[in-house]
């Protein structure tokens, strides 16, 4: 037994120094070093002479890093993907291929994890890539790396990127506000998704989560709204690209600003006829546009989009939630727009357009902006499933004032209201009517309860 001790004792020091000579060989031999010294040799390749491959053999083996201050990271990426802006490198095998469609966004000032996610710092490929505990931002898997576009480009169309223009349009038409805030805009019965392109959720669930809500997240208030497999990809896209995150000067400057084509967009979207005319063509509510931008600054239209009570005291005009460049976009139209437009603007909509008419295209307006839709439905028809409510379901809306004056519906939209229970002692319905009175103005209501009575369809008498 004595002599058994020593010999344990020498056989687990012999295992310690190995394992501490292993370690000491792994440090000194990373697989970045590999990748490099199979990159010099490949690029030795195409060298003349001999002298020529022995000066590139020869080059230092160093840990290649980009720092990017305005985007508050540090990319070590290019360690390993060496060819990435060398278009010789085209049919290289990885990492060292050339990186097609770089454009202007070259890895020194973008770097890559901006686009491509994966942690900058890492210098092995398991924690470069992400795929580590803890970590927010794996690497996108190759069919939603374009998402990735609208982290900077925010406003109008992305060229080669159709999937995020679908994805936006959907989100605000849907009713998805409804119940999410964006930008701080919207409901809070679900989550506040203006950073949701920076969660752990991948690209498969929220596609998931899209098509078939309470079977990915049992136990969810969302609605399944029966989108198509591109319909849900195309949101998918969208909420990659929400990661609020705070863009340096340079990156800011290189936001695409929308064409007065995306101004239009917006002109039709916001509804902006049923109070506006162009060369007499449109409504008389508000000012004719026609030559608004020879007769106003640009500085002062762009003040008057953002706070219109504040430049024209009294004035009908509603508060619209638009950014810098959606703004410039709606005025570089306001300088091109035409009665002939106007008119093709007006061929889906009522020939005239009384103030009556006006409020009720508003209020409709506002219905599907502010995202009521997504609990009513776009028909008002309701039957979203709410358990334990009265009913079990979201009551359709086309019978309102059959039991309700506008007053009182004014009143349920300003303050909310929580729905009758079915069961009195059982748990809480998950959908809920919040209150609206801090995000919409009284203009707004009553546009919105103008709307709802236009709707209204008189139950039939039975006998």
């Amino acid at each position: 037994m004595g002599r058994r001790l020593p010999q344990a004792f020498f056989a687990l020091s012999l295992l310690a120094l190995a394992l501490i000579v292993a370690a000491v060989w792994q440090a000194s031999t990373p697989s970045w070093k590999t990748y490099q010294r199979q990159f010099l040799q490949l690029e030795a390749q195409g060298e003349p002479n001999a002298a020529a491959k022995a000066a590139v053999l020869a080059t230092p083996l160093e840990i290649h890093q980009v720092l990017l201050p305005g985007l508050q990271r540090v990319d070590r990426c290019t360690t390993c993907h060496l060819g990435v802006d060398d278009p010789t490198m085209k049919n290289a095998p990885e990492p060292f291929r050339y990186h097609v469609g770089l454009g202007t966004n070259v890895p020194s000032k973008f770097g890559c994890t901006i686009c491509h996610g994966g942690q900058g710092l890492a210098t092995d490929q398991k924690n470069a890539h992400g795929n580590v505990d803890f970590w927010q931002t794996p690497l996108l898997a190759k069919d939603y790396i374009r998402a990735s576009c609208g982290r900077c480009h925010k406003e109008g169309d992305i060229p080669g990127v159709p999937e995020l223009a679908e994805g936006r349009h959907l989100f605000e038409t849907q009713g998805c506000r409804g119940c999410h805030k964006l930008d701080g805009v919207g409901g809070s019965i679900g989550p506040d998704l203006s950073e949701e392109g920076a969660s752990q959720r991948s690209p498969e669930w929220l596609e998931k989560h899209f098509l078939t809500p309470s079977v990915v997240s049992p136990g969810s208030a969302m609605p399944n709204f029966h989108f198509t497999r591109e319909q849900a990809r195309a949101l998918t896209y969208y909420m990659l690209s929400l990661t609020n995150q705070d863009m340096g000067t340079y990156y800011s400057s290189l936001r695409t600003i929308p064409s007065s084509s995306y101004g239009r967009e917006l002109f039709v979207e916001k509804n902006c006829i049923v109070c506006h005319a162009i060369g007499g063509v449109g409504a008389k509510v508000g000012p004719d546009l026609m030559g608004v931008t020879q007769r106003h600054s640009r500085e002062w239209l762009d003040e008057q989009l953002v706070n219109p009570q504040l430049v024209y005291p009294g004035s009908a005009m509603p508060e619209y939630d638009l950014d810098t460049n959606s703004r410039k976009a709606l005025v570089a139209y306001l300088a091109t727009a035409t009665s002939e437009d106007a008119q093709l603007i007006l061929s889906g909509k009522k020939s005239t357009l009384t103030p009556e008419d006006a409020a009720i295209e508003a209020g409709k307006s506002n219905f599907a902006r502010f995202g009521c839709a997504g609990c009513h439905g776009t028909e008002l028809q309701g039957g979203v499933p709410n358990p334990n409510a009265q009913g079990g379901q979201v009551p359709s809306l086309l019978h309102l004032s059959d039991d309700y004056t506008k007053d009182e519906v004014i009143e349920v939209i300003r303050n909310g209201r929580m729905p009758p229970l079915d069961n009195a002692s059982g748990p809480t319905p998950p959908l809920y009517m919040p209150s609206w009175k801090h995000l919409l103005s009284e203009e707004d209501i009553h546009e919105i309860v103008e709307f709802l009575w236009s709707k209204q369809q008189k139950a039939k008498d039975s006998w």
